[in-house]
């Protein structure tokens, strides 16, 4: 916990609070002292948005606020990363998939493809030099699964998540 007691603006404060990512601050004023509440505002909630709690009541809830606000960044990240994911099995559909549609001006393109690879550095690389486009993870969980490198067409057991990096 930190307490923030700069001779500064309350704005300025909570802004520089919200770009560190806290995910509760609790602003305390003189009318709060004389109401015995505290404002309390999420880092999942709008960052005007503002609840006034009793003190006491705060103290208690903290902790079940602190897991409410965990589960559901994770259940948003979570729905973002599977609505943002496609399997790919060919070289061309991956080719496509990551090539901006406007070689002028290219878009920002935030989804992850789930291919097959071959395990080969050199593969890798191609790839990063074509396209940009890197391996990000070898999932854990994933099952195994026989299938064709999209570079080589040799086999390789699992899929590993490609993208690229801004």
């Amino acid at each position: 916990m930190d307490v923030d007691k700069r001779d500064i603006g309350g704005g300025v404060k909570s802004w520089e609070w919200i770009k560190k990512g806290v995910p509760i601050r609790v602003e305390l004023g003189p009318r709060d002292l004389e109401k015995g509440s505290v404002a309390v505002a999420r880092r999942d909630r709008g960052p005007k948005e503002k609840e006034f709690v009793p003190n006491a009541d705060f103290v208690g809830q903290a902790g079940a606020i602190l897991e409410e606000i965990q589960a559901g960044l994770l259940a948003r990240a979570a729905a973002y990363r599977d609505a943002n994911t496609v399997k790919i099995d060919t070289k061309e559909d991956f080719y496509a998939y990551f090539t901006p549609k406007n070689s002028e001006k290219p878009e920002i393109h935030g989804g992850f493809a789930l291919a097959h690879w071959n395990g080969s550095r050199a593969v890798e690389e191609k790839i990063k030099e074509d396209l940009k486009v890197t391996i990000r993870c070898i999932p854990f969980n994933a099952p195994e699964e026989e299938g064709k490198c999209i570079l080589t067409g040799e086999p390789s057991q699992r899929r590993v998540v490609w993208a690229k990096s801004y």
